[in-house]
């Protein structure tokens, strides 16, 4: 009798130990959450539309500008259309 308990239960008990685990883990990178650097690009000319300046953090408040005070911006294909953020000014 014991023998089927022990071989039903202790499965059980793995499986819900596992996904306790998973769980936890999972939430923890959720709250200490960190967007990794995003490659920032200014406007230039018609002929190069964009050129690369700076990594931006793209998280928080503030725009992510150039040295020179321009706005910089995602480069999803061959413009740059999305501006990034930061989170310090």
């Amino acid at each position: 009798m014991k023998t089927k308990f022990l071989n039903f239960v202790m499965p059980m008990a793995v499986v819900a130990l596992g996904l306790a685990g998973a769980i936890s883990t999972n939430a923890m990178n959720e709250n200490g959450k960190e967007v990794a650097p995003v490659m920032g690009w200014k406007h230039v000319s018609e002929i190069n539309p964009c050129e690369a300046v700076q990594e931006c953090s793209n998280n928080g408040n503030f725009d992510c500008t150039a040295p020179d005070g321009e706005q910089l911006y995602a480069k999803p294909i061959s413009t740059c259309l999305t501006p990034l953020k930061r989170n310090v000014q």
